[in-house]
């Protein structure tokens, strides 16, 4: 049994208050500076950074509760340990419409922590714009980079899992349901799961390629089911591929899938806000029908295993305030794609699912949420990808290797006949390759002069960039080079890379600095699964908080008093 066994899962409590202008939400309270400081946030299952809102986001036209309901204000002067790094594009959510010209964050370390759990030099964005009204604890063990490609800085997550705090990089999540029995607190486990708050299926979703977007589900069909009605179709025109994200609260899908939402629901969309109305009368109604919307999940957008998610038609009542409205309005946070990168399943689904994510072992596994009476929590750790434990309750996916051949050391060179093997091998590939370039030259040298009369286009030379290596003295090595390696999967090659945060000449934010774009992490190009899926490039639309009449960026310049020391 390895060290790693005996680490147990880190459980991140919820706040016990429900949040945001577009839930309500159950949120997590993460202490962040010297001295401490308290903040409420989300989860956000795409970032690894995290997330928290500076003082400079509710400023004197927002009203008094402003700092209150944006889960607290987190004061830079005020920590002693804070070193300031720079301005930065939050650089996420871009194909969903929000503008890195306002999305942007003071971005710099200090300690990170919650329950009893500290990490010194973490990764934080302050930000100020409410299109993000809540900040967000990335869970993502993508490494950060700032303008360069040899630093990479650890996420919160793989800085627990090095300093043995976790066992794994994995985690187990649940929004939480405000209309369920106890109100049905949100649940975050670092390293593991808590199985008392799911119903297990044997369903297991393998990680896309491109690792920004890995969450990737094959959404093959959605119906409607109320009382006294027929089951209807949600989804006319076939499965898609849809992106599991927590950062937003809305699911985004086809515009025929939003027309037949539109019919069963009587939704009502509004174009100034763009987001679908519902009113108390239609409210009452689908209360009374006891309606729901089921999700047929798969690896592909038909055939295969599948898992049948249940969404009741209360994780649908959602209310919407300050700044998107001046008063609480009840909306449906359902969203009209404009293109296919942008089908999401948002945190609204997330409030009836659990979801497990194993980033060792490349999967992730989506249940139905369970809402119990009384029930006691069931912390189970996930073991890392080379530990052997026994009796492991892991709902991930764990690949074996053929025994070797017991008389192999029979058959086998001696150490000496092997090394001569490879010298020989080594020097004939040397003098094949030497003879291969002298042959090439003495042609093109021909070549010329018996073409010496014709024109030819001179050779333009390519500026070549090469990607940046790691220093490897981080003690963050395992999860760093995991992203760098090239590795093969259901037969398609995979490359990854770590991405650099490119600089720009952007004027939002603080006086004196300059505002750059933040790439959000390491990027994998890779071919979808289904061959006849491809990707149009439309315009997005804005979201709804660009909708509005005013825009949101830093309301001034942060005091002097960073320590300004790496």
């Amino acid at each position: 049994m390895s060290a790693s066994s005996s680490i147990r899962p880190m459980v991140v409590e919820p706040s016990r208050v429900w949040e945001g202008n577009d839930g309500p939400w159950s949120t997590f309270s993460i202490r962040v500076g010297n001295p401490a400081q308290d903040v409420n946030v989300l989860v956000s299952t795409t970032v690894p950074e995290t997330w928290v809102v500076m003082q400079d986001g509710c400023n004197s036209g927002d009203p008094s509760y402003c700092a209150r309901s944006r889960g607290g204000l987190f004061n830079i002067n005020a920590s002693s340990t804070w070193i300031d790094e720079n301005v930065y594009e939050l650089g996420a959510e871009l194909n969903l419409g929000y503008d890195d010209n306002w999305d942007n964050g003071d971005y710099g370390f200090d300690t990170l922590g919650s329950n009893d759990v500290a990490l010194n030099h973490q990764v934080i964005g302050a930000i100020a714009t409410k299109d993000f009204y809540l900040g967000n604890l990335g869970l993502t063990p993508r490494p950060i980079n700032f303008t360069t490609m040899d630093d990479p800085r650890p996420s919160f997550l793989s800085s627990l899992k090095s300093n043995s705090i976790i066992p794994s990089l994995s985690y187990g999540y649940t929004a939480g349901a405000n209309y369920r029995l106890d109100k049905g607190l949100a649940s975050l486990t670092l390293g593991g799961y808590d199985a008392s708050r799911f119903i297990p299926n044997s369903m297991s979703f393998d990680f896309a390629a491109d690792i920004s977007r890995d969450l990737v589900v094959g959404l093959q069909a959605i119906d409607f089911n109320a009382a006294n009605t027929t089951s209807q179709a949600l989804l006319p025109g076939g499965g898609i591929l849809t992106f599991v994200d927590s950062t937003v609260p809305h699911i985004w899908l086809p515009l025929d899938s939003c027309r037949a939402f539109e019919e069963v629901f009587g939704i009502t969309w509004d174009s100034t806000t763009a987001l679908y109305l519902l009113n108390n009368t239609q409210h009452d109604v689908l209360t009374a029908q006891n309606a729901s919307v089921s999700f047929i999940l798969g690896n592909y957008v038909s055939g295969g295993e599948t898992v049948n998610l249940t969404l009741p038609y209360s994780s649908f009542d959602r209310l919407a305030s300050y700044p998107i409205f001046n008063e609480s309005t009840r909306y449906f946070p359902l969203k009209r794609a404009a293109n296919d990168t942008q089908y999401t399943l948002g945190r609204t689904f997330l409030q009836e699912t659990f979801l497990i994510v194993d980033y060792e072992k490349s999967n992730f596994s989506i249940s139905q949420s369970l809402f119990l009476e009384n029930s006691q929590p069931n912390i189970i750790a996930i073991p890392p990808i080379n530990a052997t434990i026994g009796n492991s309750t892991s709902p991930t996916i764990t690949k074996t290797t053929p025994s070797p051949d017991p008389d192999a050391k029979s058959h086998s060179l001696d150490t000496g006949a092997m090394a001569g093997i490879i010298i020989t091998a080594v020097l004939l590939m040397v003098l094949t390759a030497s003879a291969a370039i002298i042959f090439a030259i003495r042609r093109r040298r021909r070549r010329r002069q018996e073409d010496a009369t014709e024109d030819i286009e001179p050779i333009k030379e390519v500026e070549v960039f090469q990607k940046a290596e790691m220093d490897g003295s981080s003690k963050d090595q395992d999860i760093l080079e995991m992203y760098q390696e090239v590795e093969e999967k259901d037969s398609r090659e995979v490359i990854t890379f770590v991405a650099e945060l490119e600089g720009s000449n952007g004027s939002v934010g603080p006086a004196n600095k300059r505002v750059f774009e933040l790439d959000g992490g390491p990027i994998r190009a890779h071919e979808l699964p289904d061959s006849n899926y491809e990707f149009k490039e439309l315009p997005t639309p804005p979201s709804e908080v660009h909708a509005q009449d005013g825009r949101w960026s830093f309301a001034g310049t942060p005091t002097s008093g960073f320590n300004g020391m790496l």
